[in-house]
């Protein structure tokens, strides 16, 4: 009987200690050996979009992860994700869904049209979500679900494939997704433009995926192995160099193929290798002095720092022609590229040739040779295209293989038209046994005429809007995206090309300004705001960032002031009500350490914080007083007068806290509270708005920028803004009246082809990482338009 009873003690101690191992292992070591292709995913709410809006990649994911939606969509986390696809009945039909659980992660009760039952003998569950279903489990502290059942049940940690978690644990945390994959998986390997890279079947391929509406960015690694090796490695022990070939390649060029080394006969000694060729193939040539040869469309390029060398080391050719003063050869060994340089390059037919700069021309007909001459001579080639330059930025000065497709060879290897993407590009570079891969994908538009202005987009939103838009950044595409709310109390995220990310019913209407914050010192950016009763801190995603919402039983009366007083993202959020102030840090914790004595008095603007010096000032009036406040929300100085305050917010103006009286005129505190006034002939319904050093007032319809005032149409005009972007001042204001938005620079000029149709304020920002700007308004009380300046 004792032996029976520790027996019992020790099984129940092992079952402890399984389940506290379990509870060790992250997600993804849960993927099964047999994996093909693993996803994972970082920032879930912009993947999910990006499977129906992004051009690229919804023509890249395959019909499988389309029917996974149904469960992304009713995961709320903010942890990486993980979708494999593994090779159990020989198809990627079958998928696994891993990530970190939480209480919140999986709600089956807040889910429409659902059947969910628990498995018999089992803790699986299985749910159906409209017509899919998943079986799913919790394992330790990890969430799994399949729609293979068996694939659930026979989940086990013991199976990981280290090689494949290894490559995980290399993916960068911070692009959207990433996704690792084998080279049979030909949905992705379509992102490497090319069928010829990988020579053996068990290499993996790591892309780091980096998206918008326009385009899409990746880079990553492919793995080698002496077991199971690439034709990349015809590059080993060679180093990469600049591609020249787009600055000879016609403007029109539909496919690039380069290669580039800095000695041919290694990289030709590696090629024949791998080939299992005879090694006495690699014998020297003229190609011995070159450092790139590349294939473009019908033309076999050559590059090299002494041409006339190589052109004399060339046996075999004659002189055919002069053309413009450069002579065209024939050359004899019509044949000789046609399998030397596989699988990288084969050209069949090269019949004659001509030397350009540094450049060697092959073609097979003189016709097209002297067309290539031509294009060069005009600088008409794809290096002066703007297709090609708006992607130069993002491709690495020197590469090991260079492919470059225009929208029809993109169109050819994607299997759908995609005719606005004009150029795209991906990079190899060879080092060791990785090689390196950068590749770009990228939408373009052809420039619109100069000082043009042009509609970019409009959004339709559910409902009337409430207030005007307003944008925010976006820390992922480091570009904006706009948020708004309707009359419904719904807060749209919508991106830089009109995409609505996504939408939250919120109880009450913002109040102001929307701030964000760091809360977390991690790059990534939450939303925060107040509503009459709540504080709100929303995540990229849209999702409650805990603890907030923080829920309030006396109302909120300004909106949220959002401090970070010694820029280390120490955030403090200061709430009014009414004649009280509340401080909170950004975990949603009461600051002892601030106290503000109200004197009965209603706080009738919103607190602002500045900086003068080394001191810190929070300022804000109270009835007719201005409160000038030091951290601990004592007060730093006092403003003896009293103030008939406006409508008008507090501004730091020439170093003095600014804003206007009832009478029109411009109030200016000092930092030791000394108080001076100045007649600015203002109406009692009047607007102003300052930077550090420019001033801007609007009484009915005369706009002032500094001293210089322009009379407008008499109308109904928004306050004015100011927008400072691209080292220049802008001046916007709607007249809601006549529905035009006008634009000034700070010498109150008017920008041209202002104004133009609009009925709300206007914002102006760079929303997409090009230098042009857009304005932000609205077409009707529904609808958000966006035009670009060019």
């Amino acid at each position: 009987m004792k032996r029976l009873g520790f027996l019992l003690i020790l099984f129940s101690l092992v079952l402890s200690c399984q389940k506290d191992y379990n509870k060790t292992k992250q997600a993804h070591q849960f993927i099964p050996n047999k994996t093909d292709v693993v996803i994972q995913v970082n920032e879930l709410n912009d993947f999910i979009n990006s499977i129906e809006n992004n051009d690229v990649l919804s023509t890249i994911y395959n019909k499988e992860l389309k029917n996974i939606i149904s469960t992304l969509n009713n995961l709320n986390t903010t942890n990486q994700v993980y979708i494999s696809f593994t090779d159990s009945i020989n198809t990627n039909s079958d998928y696994l869904l891993l990530t970190k659980n939480d209480s919140t992660l999986f709600v089956i009760d807040s889910i429409p049209n659902l059947i969910s039952e628990t498995l018999a003998n089992s803790k699986i569950k299985k749910t159906q979500i409209n017509d899919n279903i998943i079986y799913h489990k919790i394992i330790g502290n990890t969430f799994a679900g399949s729609n293979n059942l068996e694939l659930i049940k026979t989940l086990n940690s013991n199976n990981e494939n280290t090689e494949l978690s290894k490559l995980i644990e290399t993916a960068d945390k911070k692009s959207v997704a990433s996704v690792i994959f084998k080279p049979e998986v030909k949905n992705y390997s379509k992102l490497l433009f090319s069928d010829f890279i990988n020579k053996g079947k068990t290499n993996f391929t790591v892309l780091d995926l980096s998206y918008n509406d326009t385009g899409l960015n990746y880079n990553g690694i492919l793995t080698s192995k002496d077991s199971s090796s690439n034709y990349i490695d015809s590059f080993k022990n060679t180093i990469p160099q600049k591609t020249n070939s787009p600055a000879i390649a016609p403007r029109n060029t539909e496919s690039l193929i380069s290669i580039a080394y800095d000695d041919f006969a290694v990289f030709l000694k590696n090629n024949v290798k791998l080939k299992g060729e005879d090694p006495h193939n690699s014998s020297t040539s003229f190609l011995n002095f070159t450092n790139e040869i590349a294939l473009i469309d019908n033309t076999l390029i050559l590059h090299s720092l002494d041409p006339d060398f190589l052109v004399e080391s060339i046996e075999n050719k004659s002189y055919t022609e002069s053309f413009r003063g450069f002579d065209i050869f024939e050359f004899e060994d019509h044949n000789y590229f046609k399998t030397v340089l596989k699988p990288f390059i084969s050209f069949k037919n090269a019949q004659y040739f001509s030397v350009f700069e540094n450049f060697i021309i092959f073609s097979e007909t003189t016709d097209n040779l002297k067309a290539i001459l031509t294009d060069a001579l005009n600088d008409n080639t794809l290096a002066n295209s703007d297709a090609f330059i708006n992607i130069n930025d993002n491709l690495s000065d020197e590469a090991s293989l260079f492919i470059y497709k225009d929208s029809k060879g993109l169109s050819s290897i994607l299997g759908q038209n995609l005719g606005s993407y004009d150029a795209n590009a991906v990079q190899f570079i060879q080092e060791g046994n990785y090689t390196h891969i950068n590749g770009i994908i990228q939408k373009f538009k052809k420039r619109a005429a100069t000082n043009s202005v042009n509609e970019a987009f409009t959004t339709k939103l559910e409902a009337p809007l409430i207030t005007a838009p307003q944008t925010v950044k976006n820390h992922i595409t480091k570009s904006n995206d706009i948020v708004a709310q309707d009359v419904n109390n719904t807060l749209y995220l919508i991106s830089s090309s009109g995409n609505i990310l996504w939408k939250k019913k919120l109880e009450n209407k913002i109040l102001g300004k929307i701030e964000q914050i760091d809360m977390y010192k991690n790059g990534r950016l939450q939303l925060a705001f107040a509503t009459s009763n709540r504080i709100y801190v929303l995540d990229r995603n849209g999702n409650d960032v805990s603890p907030f919402p923080l829920k309030f039983n006396d109302d909120i009366t300004q909106p949220l002031s959002v401090f970070d007083y010694d820029k280390k993202k120490d955030y403090r959020l200061l709430v009014t009500q009414g004649k009280n102030l509340l401080m909170y840090n950004a975990k949603g914790q009461t600051v002892n350490g601030f106290k503000y004595k109200n004197n009965d008095s209603n706080i009738i603007s919103q607190p602002k914080h500045y900086r003068i010096g080394t001191k810190d000032y929070i300022v804000f009036g109270a009835g007719e007083n201005f409160k000038i406040l030091n951290r601990q929300g004592s007060s730093r100085a006092n403003a003896k007068d009293k103030i008939h305050f406006s409508d008008n917010e507090v501004y730091l103006y020439q170093n003095k806290f600014t804003t206007t009286n009832t009478l029109g005129q411009l109030i200016q505190v000092d930092t030791k509270g000394k108080q001076s006034s100045k007649d600015l002939n203002l109406t009692d319904k009047h607007k102003i708005n300052t930077t550090s050093k420019t001033l801007v007032s609007l009484r009915e319809n005369r706009l002032t920028i500094k001293s210089r005032k322009i009379d407008l149409d008499y109308g109904d005009y928004t306050e004015p803004r100011i927008f400072y972007l691209n080292d220049k001042i802008y001046v916007t204001t709607t007249d809601k009246q006549s529905k035009k938005v006008y634009l000034f620079d700070s010498q109150a000029k008017s920008i041209h082809n202002f104004p133009i149709f609009g009925i709300a304020a206007a914002t102006l920002e760079k929303l997409d990482n090009d230098n042009g700007l857009e304005l932000i308004t609205q077409s009707d009380d529904q609808t958000i338009v966006v035009y670009k300046l060019n």
